[in-house]
């Protein structure tokens, strides 16, 4: 009885004390979905452009298209293009993922380990840059910036938070 009115209070005590970083979370989450939706949303008319040939290829062989799509791969930049695809709905699924885990402490280190990792897997496939004269490239690395600072809050406040009540609770006795 006495753990379920410890667990009460933890839960009231956060609900009282909200996140800090949970607004920069929400805001990177929410910016990183709405660009790398409509980047994907881009690159998929490319994909759809790119397989109009095999697609009227196939029907008028009568073969399938995923078997003839094996053949558009071999070219480097379809490659690349299919990469892009991927990386694309990663980003857009792990924004989503912020955006449910954004008052969630516990899973912060995992959400700072994500956006670097997108952050440098966007940097290889050419989606993002350091370089200052491609600013649109660069800015598109605020939203996981974003993220980043917002995690980063999350955790110093919860820690903060923890050696408060640990305080106090330690002088009650």
């Amino acid at each position: 009885m006495a753990d379920r009115e410890e667990k009460n209070r933890r839960r009231q005590l956060r609900r009282t004390y909200p996140l800090c970083g949970r607004h920069l979370l929400t805001l990177g989450s929410v910016s990183l979905l709405g660009v790398s939706g409509y980047e994907l949303w881009i690159r998929l008319e490319d994909f759809w452009a790119w397989t109009s040939g095999i697609r009227h290829l196939s029907a008028v062989r009568g073969t399938p298209f995923l078997e003839d799509l094996g053949i558009i791969f071999e070219a480097p930049e379809m490659r690349q293009l299919g990469y892009k695809l991927l990386f694309l709905v990663g980003a857009v699924i792990f924004a989503l993922i912020c955006l449910l885990r954004r008052n969630r402490a516990k899973a912060a280190w995992l959400l700072i380990a994500l956006a670097v990792a997108l952050g440098v897997g966007g940097g290889f496939l050419g989606l993002y840059s350091l370089h200052p004269s491609d600013w649109a490239q660069l800015l598109k690395l605020a939203p996981l910036a974003l993220v980043v600072v917002g995690c980063g809050m999350n955790i110093a406040h919860r820690a903060s938070m923890r050696r408060g009540h640990h305080k106090n609770h330690s002088s009650e006795h």
